[in-house]
């Protein structure tokens, strides 16, 4: 019987015949530990052997190497060339696995000893303090004496490999990767109705604008939200002439007819924008500066969705509504540009999530769907404002999700083409707790 040669060593233990890494036995390596829940490496972690049992060279503050590249990726293992000052060259042997490192070296190092070569490869690697080895740790994505995988792609680039998933498995999981929280489906309350009338049409009057950015992007630094603009209409009030302001406060309406519903959703669009804003931590905060800050933004970003909720019936029945893609808050100042403002509608039906696994052969693959009125809508890469949606064709036309478990699992299915690929060596162990989750609040249909 072949080895799974990706399998954790823990398992592989069980096996009957000796165990090896790409030919070269398992006892040949030596095992470090990652920080806990990750594939971080740190100097505490390292730099402590040199000084114990497990090594017997000096090490110096800096790594004694003349030439340090990594040469190739064969079936999961990093292969590192180094030639350290006056000596020869040596290959150093790099296998990230769950939760530990494994390095062994053409000439020493084994399960009990770590040399120098070795060492001094991992010092170099490590010379910001820490390294995250996740880029190489691809679990069952090679089979046993095969030089291509199936799932990514080798690039050969001047540092080294670089490997990249191919586009029909960018949703690739692998276990420890982060996958969306699957909780109570809690509703949000949404109003039915409106409650007033819709002010007349005037020559010069307010209407809303749905402010989105890409969350994935840097200058992504604001949620989506409802921001109140002041037009003027065209002779027979049937579009927006032109753009005078945003509306930041009751002050910036004054003069202007506006209704008691439009009082009262441009109070809404006020809350909105006082806690869209993204908050960020500084390179090197304390830990618990950096929760602090993931709460916050937490928190505001579910009084968003809430808000949302609030705004719907007496935003569709808004005369003049729009869509801008800000490319950040800063950008969302004075007037509206004309050209980047785009006509928009909202609707008040519900979009329904539901789930398609598929068996196909090697992999498990989950397919996010999303139908309204049972109709499916096609969805693209520009359907997505977090809270909202809307179908690929029809860009204009809007609907609101109705629960936070919702937009967090379409925002994160729509970064994967709205596809999911766990491969069956781990789906049992790491994902199928997941897809038992979803079941319980979501229709998953398996074929």
């Amino acid at each position: 019987m072949k080895n799974n040669l990706l399998k954790p060593v823990e398992r592989a233990k069980e096996e009957s015949e000796p165990i090896t890494i790409i030919g070269k036995p398992l006892s040949q390596f030596y095992k470090l530990p990652f920080e806990k829940g990750s594939r971080v490496l740190r100097l505490e972690e390292l730099d402590p052997i040199t000084i114990g049992l497990h090594s017997t060279f000096k090490v110096h503050k800096n790594p004694n190497l003349v030439e340090k590249k990594l040469l190739s990726f064969k079936q999961g293992l990093l292969i590192v060339t180094v030639k350290l000052k006056n000596e020869a060259s040596e290959r150093v042997y790099i296998k990230v696995e769950y939760d530990h490192l494994l390095v062994s070296c053409s000439v020493d190092t084994d399960e009990t000893y770590l040399g120098r070569y070795a060492y001094h490869t991992l010092r170099a690697m490590l010379w910001t303090g820490c390294l995250d080895f996740k880029a190489y740790y691809w679990p069952e994505c090679f089979g046993v004496n095969t030089e291509r995988s199936k799932y990514v792609d080798l690039v050969k680039k001047p540092n080294g490999p670089e490997i990249r998933l191919k586009k029909k498995f960018i949703g690739l999981f692998r276990p420890g990767d982060y996958f969306p929280e699957v909780k109570e489906r809690v509703l949000v309350p949404r109003p039915t109705g409106a409650k007033h009338t819709v002010a007349d049409l005037a020559p010069m009057g307010v209407g809303y604008c749905f402010a989105n950015t890409d969350l994935q992007n840097f200058h992504s630094n604001h949620y989506p939200f409802l921001i109140p603009y002041v037009y003027a209409a065209t002779a027979y009030l049937k579009t927006v002439k032109s753009y005078k302001r945003f509306v930041f406060n009751a002050q910036d309406v004054e003069g202007i007819s506006v209704s008691p519903q439009q009082q009262e959703l441009n109070s809404i669009c006020f809350a909105m924008k006082k806690i869209a804003a993204i908050r960020f931590s500084v390179y090197g905060a304390l830990p618990e500066t950096v929760a602090e800050i993931s709460r916050i933004n937490e928190a505001n970003q579910l009084e968003i969705f809430k808000l949302w909720n609030k705004a719907l019936p007496l935003l569709v029945q808004q005369p003049f509504t729009h869509y801008l893609y800000t490319y950040g808050m800063r950008n969302v100042a004075g007037k509206p540009v004309r050209r980047d403002m785009k006509l928009a509608f909202f609707s008040l039906d519900i979009p329904v999530l539901s789930f398609v696994l598929r068996d196909k052969g090697d992999y498990f693959e989950l397919q996010l769907r999303l139908k309204v009125k049972g109709k499916l809508l096609k969805l693209g890469s520009d359907s997505f404002g977090l809270f909202l949606v809307c179908d690929s064709v029809k860009t204009y036309l809007w609907y609101l999700l109705e629960a936070e478990m919702d937009y967090k699992l379409v925002w994160f299915f729509s970064r994967v083409n709205f596809r999911v690929q766990v491969l069956k060596g781990y789906y049992k162990e790491f994902f199928e707790g997941y897809v038992e989750g979803i079941e319980r609040w979501y229709v998953v249909k398996r074929l």
